[in-house]
C-alpha cells in the first residue's frame, strides 16, 4: 500500500462565517508525485487515530508559531499567530514522535519543530537580523555534506524565502544541515533530529517542483518529498 502522509493546514473562514480548515494544493500534489496519499488533519482531538492511521507527518507552511511556546513575550506587530492551529500541530507533533513516525516540515514547520524541542525563534528577520527573506525573495543556501539535503544535492542549492522568522537558539537534540545569510548573520535553513526521523526545511520546496517554480529555473525538489515519502513506507 501507498504510504499515508497526515498534512497539517491552516485556519480560516468562509465568506457565510463557517470555520474552515485549508491547504495549498501543492503540497497534496508533491505527495501525490512522491508515491504518497495526502491526508489532511483537521481536528487537534483526532491526533491519535491520525498517528495511527498516517505513515508519516508533514506540517506545512502557514502563519507564525506563538511566542508563548518558547517562552518569550511577542515584540512586533509583524507577528501573525493561529493559535487553533499551534494547538493542533503541537499535539501532532507529540503523537508521531511517541509512535516513532517520520515528520517532516516545510516553513512554519521548520519552527514549530525547534520550539516543541525546546528552541527559540527570531521573531522579525529584518529588524533583529538585517535582511529580506520575504515574499518569495530567492537566495543560495549551504547544504551540509552529510545530511539528508547534501545527499540529494550536493554543497550547496538555490531556493525560494517566504519566511519573516527563523530558528534562533537551537533545540539540544537538533542539527543544523542548511545555512543562507541575512544582513551578515547566518540563518539556519535546514534540520534533522539527531536520533529520530524528523527534518525540516526552511523555504518551500512544494513551489520549486512541477509546471510553476519559484526559482523559475529551479533544481527541482521533487525529490525531498520522494525521500520524506520512502521514511514513511518503512
Amino acid at each position: 500500500m501507498k504510504p499515508i502522509i497526515l498534512l497539517s493546514g491552516t485556519t480560516s473562514t468562509a465568506p457565510n462565517g463557517t470555520p474552515v480548515w485549508a491547504l495549498n494544493q501543492d503540497y497534496a500534489e508533491c505527495v501525490k508525485r512522491a508515491g504518497g496519499v495526502p491526508l489532511l488533519a483537521v481536528n487537534a482531538d483526532c491526533v491519535r487515530e491520525y498517528a495511527e492511521l498516517a505513515d508519516g507527518l508533514l506540517l506545512s507552511g502557514g502563519k507564525d508559531v506563538s511566542t508563548d511556546l518558547y517562552g518569550q513575550e511577542q515584540k512586533y506587530d509583524s507577528v501573525i499567530t493561529d493559535p487553533q492551529r499551534d494547538d493542533l500541530e503541537w499535539k501532532l507533533a507529540k503523537a508521531f514522535i511517541e509512535c516513532g513516525k517520520p515528520v517532516f516540515g516545510i516553513c512554519r514547520g521548520i519552527q514549530v519543530l525547534n520550539a516543541y524541542f525546546g528552541g527559540t525563534l527570531w521573531q522579525d528577520i529584518p529588524d533583529q537580523l538585517g535582511g529580506d527573506h520575504s515574499k518569495g525573495v530567492c537566495h543560495a543556501v549551504a547544504l551540509k555534506k552529510d545530511s539528508i539535503l547534501g545527499s540529494l544535492y550536493g554543497e550547496s542549492l538555490e531556493t525560494n524565502s517566504y519566511h519573516h522568522q527563523a530558528i534562533d537558539r537551537m533545540a539540544e537534540c537538533l542539527t543544523a544541515t542548511a545555512w543562507s545569510d541575512a544582513g551578515g548573520h547566518k540563518i539556519v535553513e535546514a534540520i534533522e533530529h539527531k536520533s529520530l526521523p524528523i527534518w525540516a526545511v526552511q523555504w518551500h520546496p512544494e513551489r520549486m517542483t512541477g509546471p510553476v517554480t519559484n526559482p523559475k529555473n529551479c533544481t527541482d525538489s521533487l525529490p525531498i518529498f520522494e525521500y520524506f515519502v520512502n521514511q514513511c513506507r518503512k
